[in-house]
């Protein structure tokens, strides 16, 4: 079995590690108003919607659970 490691520029629990400066696997829909990780899909659909606490976008529970 092959392990394969991406390396992504984020915080410890957001998608930015600073303001303005995401990971590059983050996009948004609807005008930028529903953010999205493009890296790990949710069930049936191509990428999962995050949620805004305080003003910051928070990492999905797959990108935390694979994180090392």
């Amino acid at each position: 079995m092959t392990t394969l490691s991406i390396a992504i520029n984020c915080g410890e629990t957001t998608c930015a590690k600073e303001p303005g400066k995401f990971c590059k696997f983050f996009g948004t829909m609807r005008f930028g108003t529903i953010p999205l990780c493009r890296l790990f899909p949710s069930e049936g659909d191509s990428c999962t919607e995050l949620k805004d606490v305080g003003g910051w976008i928070q990492r999905c529970g797959d990108c935390l659970k694979h994180s090392e």
